[in-house]
């Protein structure tokens, strides 16, 4: 057999088995469609840390930019302006009268006491009290 009968032969195999109107449907078009993307890792939540007003000594209370809140008794200011506990006890949110504009955080070692405390009264320091 020469090539050329070869030739030949395959295109009348190829014509009988594979018809070129049975490969009119089989020929890809491309459109325009989005491929799936991947999962994100955004979309979950943690669960809540069960924060409650109780903290323990050098917690931080608030974390701001700038002075939202000014410290009040027995917290600290860090220089990023970080609100941190100074001794363990309940937080408490007040405002001074002497200075309406100004929010203060403060720490007392009692649920019953109420901030802010007035000038008069002396300061409460934790002297022979148990965690």
């Amino acid at each position: 057999m020469n090539i050329n009968i070869i030739k030949t032969k395959s295109f009348v195999f190829y014509n009988i088995f594979f018809p070129k109107k049975l490969l009119l449907p089989l020929i890809i078009i491309r459109t325009a469609t989005k491929r799936s993307s991947g999962s994100t890792k955004n979309n979950r939540d943690s669960p809540g840390k069960r924060l409650g007003e109780k903290v323990k000594a050098g917690n931080i209370l608030v974390r701001q930019r700038g002075t939202k809140f000014y410290p009040g008794e027995n917290v600290g200011m860090g220089r990023d302006h970080t609100l941190y506990a100074l001794e363990p006890g309940f937080v408490q949110f007040y405002r001074d009268p002497l200075q309406p504009k100004r929010k203060f955080v403060g720490i007392v070692f009692d649920r019953a006491i109420k901030l802010p405390l007035s000038k008069n009264e002396p300061r409460i320091r934790r002297l022979g009290m148990k965690e």
